[in-house]
């Protein structure tokens, strides 16, 4: 080893051997520090891109909250950020493209077969190296790219567990909250909001709001001072911004799924019977009117049929029903031109709206939700129903197939008989400001019972629409119904076919509850109770129904008499085991808890004066495609 030093041969081998151990040396330590900077420029680019497409994520959801449902795809401008620094010098490119989202898949938040009204933002971020002019004419794109899907779901007014455009009763008067009201669930009103100490409930005769409570107004307490903390023990926002409610359901509108004719007719019925995903339909026509005279006697039935005081002429409109089709309404909306008459078990995702006044029939329930329990375990049936006019729980009706008389949304107190429903509900008639008994509301049919005398058959002979063989119809100034025959005066007789079952010797007052497991959002705040005479609009012996003038005092103690020929006795009284003084329903109201995440199909949407709000689903980073 040593002599190979004492050689001048072996000197330069050796030094050639450092040589390339150096230049070796050399280059690795070159290829390190260039490794380096290139791992720093992937990172750098990460990085950065990924905050630039977390902003364009946002930025899309204020262009979105701007532009509101999003119908057809919208590709927004592309954005061009420039970074320089010491390393290097780079252009991000940034473009979002805003499309109308699809089904969700199933995740801790969002429930499998969600429809709601979703837009889902696509960002992609690309990079060029350069700036200005340089970076524009590079044709060539960094190998970094990132791409994200932003799902956004607009509110919906399945949100509010009870909201109010205008807080007051179709005939203008105050409407109060009071004791036996106890609300869960988000409320809001346009309009103030009135309260007021009676007695009942939970909180010393003052109602209860367990969730937040906000009003364009202000609370005003007709029984003066209150405990905010108890009475709105979920929070109050007084001065909260105006939120706009629509006059048309136009989701369901664009869906175009219509079930019956294709357009607008007054003399139409939708009668829709569902059970699961499937459909029954029955068109129901009212006919053109027809003349019907009738002599009037005093008694009748008369004892001289050749001697009548005068005699009535009136027109009568019969309705013709006829099967229309079975269908399904499987995770979708249904759309009905006309009047909707509507009952039945749902199963799947169901919306069902229509341009007239909706008529609930009976209850409205889930497949997968057993009747007075709590939906929130329920991850497959969710329904909306929306009219726009109002929504009305009917009193009675005819079955189309067979006719018979049926009481379907009356029952008696114990176990909360009456009518379940579990949809949330929207009410969107808009009569304008000069008109208050057209705006939407929820409320119930057959306000202001009176009796009337029933057909009867005497020795073969069967006697038919009675009270207008005895009184003066349509009434005129001095010959008031039911009280200008001699000796049956002041009987408070009703006043033919304002009872959707007239005659009926008996009509119910009080008809058990009102079960809501849902929301109500309606234009004014609908009646679901009535006092037997409203003084504050007080209407004696006035019959204008659609004005709310319905004769004199509903009591029984008013209208109870025995018939003066055929003896028996006319009245009215609560259905069988259901209490109270008055007409209508108790209130029990829930807010179903599932439409905190999500909301029935189609439902309409929340806008507030400028944009619409949206909420997050989810935000997903998935691999990027070349261009959007």
């Amino acid at each position: 080893m040593f002599k190979m030093f004492k050689r001048p041969s072996g000197n330069i081998a050796i030094a050639m051997l450092l040589a390339v151990i150096g230049a070796m040396s050399g280059f690795t330590l070159s290829s390190l520090a260039m490794r380096d900077v290139v791992a720093f420029q992937f990172d750098f680019e990460g990085f950065q891109s990924m905050i630039f497409l977390r902003s364009e994520a946002y930025r899309g959801q204020k262009i979105a909250q701007k532009l509101g449902t999003v119908i057809i795809p919208i590709r927004t401008s592309e954005r061009n950020i420039e970074i320089v620094n010491s390393a290097m010098s780079k252009t991000f490119r940034i473009q979002s493209l805003l499309s109308k989202g699809g089904l969700n898949v199933v995740t801790e938040d969002v429930v499998m077969g969600d429809q709601a009204q979703q837009t889902q933002v696509k960002s992609l971020v690309r990079s060029k190296s350069g700036i200005g002019q340089t970076a524009m004419m590079n044709p060539k794109y960094s190998m970094i790219r990132k791409y994200g899907i932003y799902t956004l779901e607009t509110e919906t007014f399945a949100k509010f567990m009870y909201f109010t455009d205008t807080d007051e009763s179709p005939n203008a008067t105050n409407v109060y909250f009071h004791g036996p009201d106890i609300l869960h669930g988000r409320v809001h009103s346009n309009t103030d909001i009135w309260i007021k100490k009676t007695s009942g409930g939970v909180n010393n005769g003052w109602p209860v709001f367990y969730g937040w409570v906000s009003t364009t107004g202000e609370v005003i307490s007709f029984s003066g001072s209150y405990s905010e903390s108890e009475v709105f023990q979920g929070g109050l926002s007084e001065g909260y911004s105006y939120t706009i409610f629509p006059d048309e359901a136009s989701s369901i509108r664009r869906r175009n799924n219509t079930v019956g004719p294709v357009y607008n007719d007054p003399d139409h019925i939708m009668f829709v019977d569902v059970e699961g995903a499937g459909y029954t339909a029955y068109l129901g026509e009212v006919q053109d009117p027809y003349r019907e005279y009738a002599e009037v006697y005093n008694p009748y039935p008369p004892v001289d049929p050749d001697t009548y005081l005068y005699r009535n002429q009136y027109d009568v409109r019969d309705t013709v029903w006829s099967f229309y089709n079975n269908g399904t309404a499987l995770n979708t909306s249904k759309w009905v031109w006309n009047k909707l008459w509507i009952k039945g078990n749902f199963g799947s995702y169901q919306t069902w709206g229509c341009s007239d006044t909706l008529f609930l029939l009976d209850d409205i329930t889930l497949v997968n939700t057993a009747p007075g329990t709590d939906p929130i375990a329920n991850r497959t049936d969710v329904v909306g129903l929306v009219a726009e006019k109002s929504i009305v729980v009917k009193y009675g009706y005819r079955d189309p197939v067979d006719s018979m008389r049926v009481h379907g949304t009356s029952g008696a107190d114990t176990g909360f008989g009456g009518i379940w429903i579990y949809a949330a509900m929207a009410a969107l008639g808009d009569d304008g400001p000069n008109s208050s008994h057209g705006d939407g509301v929820f409320t119930f049919e057959y306000q202001h019972p009176h009796p009337s005398v029933p057909d009867v058959q005497i020795n073969d002979v069967t006697y038919t629409k009675i009270d207008l063989h005895r009184y003066r119809f349509p009434h005129i100034p001095g010959q008031l119904w039911a009280t200008n025959t001699p000796g049956n005066r002041n009987l408070r007789i009703d006043y033919p076919w304002y009872n959707p079952l007239w005659p009926e010797r008996v009509p119910y007052l009080e008809r058990g509850y009102i079960n809501v497991y849902g929301s109500i959002s309606q234009r004014r705040r609908g009646f679901v109770h009535r006092s037997y005479y409203d003084t504050e609009w007080p209407s004696d012996n006035n019959w204008n129904q659609p004005i709310d003038y319905c004769g004199p005092s509903s009591s029984p103690n008013a209208v109870g008499h025995n018939d003066p020929v055929f003896g028996f006795q006319l009245t009215n009284a609560n259905f069988p085991g259901a209490s109270g003084s008055g007409t209508g329903y108790k209130k029990n109201y829930h807010y179903d808890d599932r439409f905190y995440r999500i909301s029935p199909i189609d439902f309409p949407e929340v806008n507030r004066r400028d944009e619409t709000p949206f909420s997050a689903v989810n935000w997903v980073i998935k691999r990027p495609p070349e261009f959007l």
